[in-house]
């Protein structure tokens, strides 16, 4: 029974030295402005990031936020997405996941075009986990991705051209609107620079044809109020996208007035972009812009450019935008 008794003791003394260990655990812990919870985050090895297996730092020491406008009172640094790589993504702050603006646009009434007017334009711009990116330009898909380099289907939607449009249209038809699908692959260096190329083909409707277009870009400053960059763009075209949209066949010629002409595939145009981005007020941005574009081969020499219209191509305007971020995982 003295045994018993004696071990009982020793536990017991066991049990007090271990609740004083933790104690004084707590205390070192709180003096250091920690929770025992939040030491063992400290330690925690960091998320890897599904798409491109980067490791993203874990900051578990943030407090809990409820809402949408709580994430205004933290800093958005401004930093290009990995691969993704549109005017917007180097401009835009990284946290956005979506943006709408509308603004006016002064562009030509077709491409090829010297008369311009001006309109209403709207602007989407998407971003989700490096994964979706979709602008004015259409929308990609980043199914594969290394190194900074992103690989994927791209896909976008091209207007109509109606005769109706323009004198110098008059007895051409209109051309539909056109569902474009292809490929794109990307990358961005220095988290400056970017090349972007994409091909796609008209699917339905409009035109038929190939296209193809290579952009590049590079922020020439950036800070919290105000952001700016420069592009450089080229795009070549198929035998059926120059033969929709530039060639005049017997009839047309007969019903406008205008020669025959048969344009052939080759570089439709060359040009250069600037763009802008004012921080003007929480979530809410300006977005100017005005870009060139120079009109190459068969597409210059076609009788609705040459004859009709003008090879240099201007257009200009900005977006009035609010941004939003959605805290979904």
């Amino acid at each position: 029974m003295r045994g018993v008794m004696k071990t009982l003791k020793n536990f017991t003394k066991l049990g007090n030295r271990a609740k004083a260990a933790g104690l004084s655990l707590a205390l070192c812990l709180a003096g250091a402005g920690l929770t025992p919870a939040q030491a063992q985050n400290r330690i925690d090895e960091p998320r890897l990031d599904p798409i491109f297996g980067q490791k993203v730092p874990q900051d578990r020491d943030m407090p809990l936020i409820t809402n949408d406008d709580e994430f205004d009172d933290y800093d958005q640094g401004w930093s290009p997405l990995n691969g993704l790589v549109g005017v917007l993504t180097f401009l835009t702050p990284d946290t956005t996941d979506l943006s709408l603006g509308l603004g006016p646009e002064y562009k030509p009434d077709y491409f090829g075009s010297d008369d311009y007017q001006l309109g209403v334009d709207p602007q989407v711009y998407v971003k989700f986990r490096n994964f979706v990116f979709l602008d004015d330009d259409g929308a990609d898909f980043a199914l594969f991705g290394f190194s900074g380099f992103s690989f994927g289907p791209s896909l976008r939607i091209a207007g109509s051209r109606n005769e109706d449009e323009n004198e110098a249209l008059e007895g051409l038809g209109d051309v539909g609107t056109t569902f474009e699908f292809g490929g794109f692959a990307a990358t961005t260096f220095l988290n400056r620079y970017s090349v972007r190329f994409k091909i796609r083909r008209g699917i339905s409707s409009g035109h038929r044809g190939l296209i193809v277009d290579a952009y590049s870009t590079a922020v020439l400053f950036r800070s919290k109020p105000f952001s700016a960059s420069i592009s450089a763009q080229t795009s070549w075209i198929g035998d059926n996208y120059a033969d929709t949209y530039f060639s005049i066949d017997p009839v047309q010629a007969l019903n406008s007035g205008l020669p025959q002409f048969e344009a052939g595939r080759g570089f439709r145009d060359v040009g250069a972009s600037l763009n802008g981005y004012f921080n003007v007020r929480k979530r809410w941005s300006l977005n100017p812009y005005v870009s060139y574009r120079y009109a190459l081969g068969d597409v210059a020499a076609s009788p609705i450019v040459s004859q009709e219209g003008d090879r240099n191509q201007f257009r200009a305007g900005f977006h009035l935008m609010r941004e939003f971020e959605f805290k979904m995982f």
